[in-house]
């Protein structure tokens, strides 16, 4: 087995953090990723880094169309794209190893120095007012959006939404878009990850960096569980000719990413509610037939973490779906897994990760994700012998931290009809 080369971490003049993650590959991955999401927004901005996420491809001083962009990216047979998520925002490019000089300066001019154009404004407002709206019509989108408002509530910035708010982005003015970017991205805040065949060195990285904006990073507020309404619900009336659904989602506190908990807790989700042969596909859609789509989750942050379950069914079986789910969760808690199983499940983790991480833009993906979150630069195969060394009483005691907080379970729903306080019952059942 070819194992990944362990990554170098160099921190420039700057204060930018350069990581070298070289790998056996014809390709490279290039991301620059900014400690700063939706949580680290104010009520005023709250979606300026989604919207700041659109502007940055649609020109810079160099490059000042969108199209000039594209068609260069398209000429190095690579491709790019950008995502805002709570606590980080990232911008990132894949191609031909020979190619990285060039996808790094393209990926860092349009952070360094966007044209910001009034008339390009105008029109990604309404493209990103389109995806807000595309967005919120699914079911797990709209979920999705506001999972984090009930989880944690109280107008604190870790219940934001990541996509953002339609008010914020109809009426921000160019201007305030200026300033944003001037004081929203940290180079103390800020990494250009570069994994695959080829390596970007310290000079030439710091070259491509040195017009990135200087603005100092910010304290997050700490996040606080709970501080709302129990569920939030989208009631959407039913048309005769249509199947009548429910899709949701139930949340509980979890743990955060420096948690000495957190690979414990991945092992537990996934002998709960990833994959076929996991507990709560098997109660819940093949022994029940209740669900055609199950399964559980855990998303760690900075200084907490949600631990979801979710599923889709006909409303009146919902009560039933949650409250199967419900046993088996307290199930984990209360009988140690059977050793077969739990080497199954670790079996069907490490091979997703290795195979989940086998390109140069995956290996990008997945060593900015462990800067971003302040963890140690683990390999993917380092990972997998983590996994592999949790053991049965790991996997218990993890879920009886899960479990002691049962009672603090949040719902979000998309149905044809309010049945919150039936579902949440049905989840203490």
């Amino acid at each position: 087995m070819i194992e990944a080369t362990a990554p170098r971490a160099t921190s420039l003049a700057n204060g930018v953090t350069l990581l070298n993650a070289p790998m056996p590959s014809r390709n490279v991955g290039v991301m620059l990723i900014v400690r700063a999401g939706s949580r680290d927004e104010t009520p005023q901005t709250a979606g300026l880094a989604h919207f700041l996420e659109h502007l940055f491809f649609k020109g810079t001083t160099r490059r000042p169309t969108a199209m000039e962009i594209s068609r260069e990216v398209d000429s190095l047979g690579a491709v790019t794209n950008a995502y805002t998520d709570t606590e980080e925002v990232a911008y990132y490019a894949e191609g031909q190893a020979a190619s990285l000089d060039q996808l790094a300066d393209i990926v860092t001019d349009m952070l360094s120095h966007p044209l910001f154009e009034p008339e390009e404004v105008e029109r990604e407002r309404n493209v990103v007012l389109q995806e807000l709206a595309a967005r919120l019509l699914r079911p797990q989108g709209w979920i999705g959006d506001r999972i984090l408002s009930v989880a944690f509530g109280g107008e604190q910035p870790m219940s934001w939404s990541a996509a953002g708010y339609p008010s914020v982005v109809q009426q921000v003015q160019r201007d305030a878009i200026v300033e944003y970017h001037r004081s929203f991205y940290a180079p103390e805040s800020m990494a250009l990850v570069v994994a695959g065949g080829a390596t970007l060195s310290e000079s030439r990285a710091a070259e491509l960096l040195r017009d990135v904006p200087r603005a100092a990073p910010r304290p997050r507020v700490p996040a606080r569980w709970g501080q709302g309404d129990r569920y939030v619900a989208n009631v959407r009336p039913m048309s005769a000719d249509e199947e009548a659904q429910v899709d949701l989602l139930l949340a509980y506190p979890g743990l955060s990413a420096h948690d000495d908990d957190r690979t414990a807790l991945s092992v537990m989700t996934h002998v709960l509610g990833v994959g076929m042969s996991s507990r709560l596909f098997h109660t819940v859609r093949e022994r029940e037939g209740l669900a055609y789509r199950i399964g559980a989750g855990h998303e760690p942050f900075d200084d907490t973490g949600l631990f979801s379950i979710s599923t889709a069914t006909r409303p009146d079986d919902a009560p039933r779906a949650v409250q199967l789910c419900a046993r088996e969760l307290r199930r984990m808690a209360e009988e140690p897994v059977p050793a077969d199983e739990l080497q199954a499940a670790k079996a069907s983790m490490v091979g997703r990760l290795l195979r989940g991480t086998e390109t140069a833009g995956a290996a990008s993906h997945w060593y900015a994700a462990r800067w971003r979150a302040g963890l140690s630069m683990e390999t993917p195969d380092e990972r997998a012998r983590a996994i592999e060394a949790i053991t049965v009483d790991d996997v218990q005691r993890v879920a009886r931290r899960v479990v002691d907080h049962v009672d603090d379970v949040r719902l979000a729903f998309v149905g044809p009809r309010d049945q919150g306080e039936e579902l949440l019952a049905a989840a203490a059942a």
